[in-house]
């Protein structure tokens, strides 16, 4: 057994302690930065006006054009909770009907490396065409949106 005085078993404390702040410090900036890259690697690294965005073609990872991006659905909060994609081949991309698809937000990736700037979406146009329909009514159904974010393999941005 190791006896030490008042002032050592202060400066022991004192010590241990900075060690346990730092490790915060570090463990923290380390989150925050880990968030950040993910958030840069899906392209949404600054804000961006909508009007940039509706209108962007839609591909996928194969190279196969998907649509194009008719708007998004935000929740009571503000958060965005889907991109509403169209398939120009079936109609006009201004009109949301029944050839659109709600892509869960954290789904799609915003890429500018190109000439011009798309929408990426990892998943098969087999899949993508696959996706569940939606109205209006499912967008505000707190269970449809879960049943639409598992499809795309997503858990809802509210159970996390």
């Amino acid at each position: 057994m190791i006896i030490r005085s008042g002032k050592e078993e202060m400066k022991m404390r004192k010590f241990f302690s900075l060690i346990v702040v730092l490790s915060l410090v570090t463990f923290s900036s380390t989150v925050a930065a880990v968030r950040a890259s993910e958030s840069i690697s899906k392209g949404w690294d600054r804000p961006y006006q909508v009007s940039d965005i509706l209108g962007s073609v839609v591909m996928n990872h194969q190279g196969q054009y998907l649509g194009r991006v008719q708007g998004f659905v935000f929740d009571p909060d503000g958060h965005i909770v889907f991109g509403i994609i169209g398939n120009a081949r079936f109609g006009s991309w201004r009109i949301i009907g029944e050839n659109s698809v709600a892509v869960p937000f954290n789904a799609l990736i915003y890429d500018r490396s190109g000439r011009r700037p798309m929408v990426m979406v990892d998943m098969s146009w087999e899949k993508y065409q696959s996706a569940p329909g939606f109205s209006k009514a499912d967008l505000t159904n707190q269970q449809r949106v879960g049943e639409i974010y598992r499809y795309f393999g997503l858990q809802p941005y509210w159970t996390k």
